[in-house]
């Protein structure tokens, strides 16, 4: 709970009860599959480690990071849960790493297979898996490639080939054929490859958005049946699809990003408001001032498009977002210095904030807005909405 001495009245509230609402709804749709949460970049924004544990508390199995740092990270909070290197090793120092922190680096190309091998030991094999470029055209191994470099670490005593996957490029399209297209080619690969009598390890190509599609694309007549998911944003309560709020997908927002009007100015009519005066008043108002900015993880483009959620309703962003402080519009409504204000998430009565809505404002999307919420702004980890924090009135500054 927010301490009411606190020198910058903004917090972002992160609900344990909707992360784990959001993984149950992942375990649902996954229809028996390996659940790999993904937890990079901070879990999100969210907090890595308290949102990892409420995960695997929740029936998630394995989890996905992009770097040691993060790996190891988990592994100091006391996480013994399989944990997946998205980023796969950069030298040396990094699969030494690996290794000491019992991660299962990912290998993209054959120099990822040398620094693995090289950091391997025959008694204690490095868990490895392998990632097919099928379309992404960022990172893994080449189509061409891919069955050779199977091969080679099938026979090499140092490694353990503990899964194969791909990336989606397009899972959140209407249109499911460039999807079943790389779902096509994966299979052709692995069908190769275990043609010699291997046992395939396990496999999985569904981030969020093709964990609720699988049955658009993934068909035994394509030839891969996976075995494990790997949602992301979908945990985090945010919709993967452009044309589906999260509610639709009955996902419930997780972090809740809200401050405290510091004071409220009236404008006149033609009154210019924030830096340049770029803003200016049609009409007599209020003016309220929110302590957080750019340096917050709120877009600049979001001055006179975003809004947020103040006494009640929606009311627009005006004048540039600086630094430090955004202003707000809220012409005559009953706004005091001290009450509460939602820029996305949820307010304490349950009404829904949706930060889509911000990204779309903004011209971004969701993931950069949860991404980007300063490290400034505490996270105050608890369970269901959002506490009533507004104080009593305060009074008005003018």
């Amino acid at each position: 709970m927010r301490d009411s001495g606190e020198e910058r009245p903004v917090w972002a509230w992160i609900d344990q009860d909707a992360l784990r609402h959001n993984a149950s709804r992942a375990i649902d749709c996954a229809r028996g599959r390996t659940i790999i949460g993904v937890v990079k970049a901070d879990g999100y924004g969210h907090g890595i480690a308290d949102v990892t544990r409420a995960l695997l508390a929740q029936g998630v199995s394995r989890l996905a990071v992009v770097s040691v740092s993060e790996g190891a990270e988990l592994r100091r909070s006391g996480i013994v849960a399989p944990i997946l290197l998205l980023g796969g090793l950069e030298d040396t120092t990094a699969a030494e790493r690996a290794l000491k922190w019992g991660l299962t680096p990912v290998l993209h190309d054959q120099r990822g297979f040398e620094l693995a091998r090289a950091s391997g030991r025959g008694g204690s094999p490095l868990s490895i898996e392998v990632e097919i470029d099928t379309g992404m055209r960022r990172m893994g191994v080449a189509p061409g490639e891919a069955v050779g470099l199977l091969d080679r670490i099938s026979e090499t005593r140092q490694l353990v080939l503990s899964g194969v996957f791909t990336h989606l490029a397009c899972a959140d399209d209407a249109d499911a054929k460039a999807s079943r297209d790389q779902v096509a080619l994966l299979g052709e690969i692995t069908r190769e490859f275990g043609r010699g009598g291997r046992s395939m390890p396990q496999t999985h190509i569904a981030n969020s958005a093709g964990l609720f599609r699988l049955n658009d694309f993934e068909t035994r007549d394509l030839g891969v049946v996976t075995s494990a998911v790997r949602p992301g944003l979908m945990l985090y309560g945010v919709s993967p699809f452009s044309d589906r709020s999260a509610e639709s997908l009955d996902l419930d927002p997780v972090m809740t990003l809200a401050a405290r009007v510091v004071a409220i100015r009236v404008a006149s009519k033609g009154d210019g408001v924030g830096y340049g005066g770029d803003w200016r008043a049609a009409r007599d108002t209020r003016i309220a001032t929110l302590p957080l900015g750019y340096a917050d993880g709120l877009p600049r483009s979001l001055a006179g498009k975003g809004e947020v959620f103040l006494a009640g309703a929606m009311r627009p962003i005006v004048g540039r977002v600086s630094m430090d402080y955004i202003a707000v519009d809220v012409a005559d409504a009953a706004v005091e210095v001290g009450q509460v204000a939602t820029v996305f998430g949820r307010t304490s009565d349950g009404t829904r904030v949706p930060v889509e809505a911000l990204a779309r404002a903004a011209g971004t999307i969701a993931y950069e807005i949860l991404v980007g919420v300063g490290a400034r702004v505490p996270r105050e980890v608890g369970s269901g909405l959002p506490p009533n924090m507004d104080p009593s009135p305060l009074g008005r500054a003018v």
